[in-house]
């Protein structure tokens, strides 16, 4: 039996203010910047299988967002598992990543992927508005979920918040040739991720995957960076008065979530935590994801689908 294919949407979005907020332009201007004209995010989309539907209509809504450098695609399995439990799923690209336009690795602020989070789940509720629905952060999208959460509650029944960035460091601004080295780095310099396959992965075969993945990056912007620093700072900061169901998971071995930070980070939530002995930071990707991603299956099933 063949499996079902990833239907491709590219939804335009507004530019972008320099602090992440909507701009105001309305044509389109390849990644455009500033909040002059649009730019278009990629998002994949998985539908169940007629078998999970119900009156002709999936039984809730699942959007995966990546982590830094990342792009939605590599979240397919965990998608298909979804899918098979009677979601629609949705994987974005965020502005910056993967397919999607944007300066590479840029996010000039919260608001801008909140924006975007609530764009995706805008463009599946026209179909299903009173669907209840699940959005799983990796990473770094573990920071904006939580941002979108408190800005949308009402869109938000349950989160999964995957080995969170809460400690985001990279490396400084690199000088780009002989003037560079003369100028001050601005929101757009680039930064070095300076993460390892082997920090992400035990598995050599999931680390190689992840090392030839043209689509993948290895830069944040110096913008991008600050971004990701203070939404560490603020996620947690008025959470758990919002009492939603959220599980935080974490690696044993993740030396950039580190398994303590991530468990305290959930208590400071009010989440559940669950933490996989001997995995690193890509969970989902890694060998033995299987039993990660049955334990988001099973406990989202509880949470939102009864």
């Amino acid at each position: 039996m063949s499996r079902p294919d990833f239907n491709l949407t590219n939804l335009e979005q507004r530019a972008s203010n320099p602090d992440g907020t909507e701009g105001e332009g309305l044509s389109h201007k390849t990644g455009g910047i500033g909040g002059a004209g649009m730019v278009l995010v990629q998002v994949l989309e998985l539908a169940p299988p007629s078998s999970m539907l119900v009156d002709g209509e999936p039984l809730g809504a699942a959007i995966v967002v990546h982590d830094l450098g990342d792009h939605g695609g590599r979240y397919d399995e965990l998608a298909r598992a979804l899918s098979e439990a009677g979601l629609i799923v949705s994987l974005p690209d965020l502005r910056g990543h993967g397919k999607s336009e944007g300066p590479r690795g840029h996010i000039p602020g919260t608001p801008e992927p909140v924006r975007d989070i609530h764009n995706v789940r805008e463009h599946v509720a026209y179909r299903m508005p009173g669907a209840p629905s699940v959005v799983i952060g990796i990473g770094a999208g573990a920071l904006f979920a939580v941002a979108y959460a408190k800005a949308h509650a009402d869109e938000v029944s349950a989160l999964v918040l995957a080995a969170p960035l809460l400690a985001p460091s990279f490396g400084e601004p690199k000088k780009a040739g002989l003037l560079g080295m003369f100028k001050k780095p601005g929101a757009l310099s680039e930064c070095a991720l300076g993460w390892s396959a082997e920090q992400l992965y035990t598995d050599a075969a999931a680390a190689a995957a992840w090392s030839s993945d043209e689509r993948r990056g290895d830069m944040v912007t110096k913008r991008g960076a600050e971004s990701l620093v203070s939404a560490a700072r603020d996620a947690a900061t008025g959470y758990k008065a919002l009492g939603k169901p959220t599980l935080v998971l974490a690696g044993s071995d993740d030396a950039i979530a580190p398994a303590a930070s991530v468990e305290a980070f959930a208590a400071e939530l009010g989440a559940e935590f669950r933490a996989f002995e001997g995995r690193r930071h890509d969970l989902f990707r890694d060998a033995g994801n299987d039993e990660v991603i049955a334990a988001v299956v099973d406990w989202v099933g509880a949470q939102i689908l009864g």
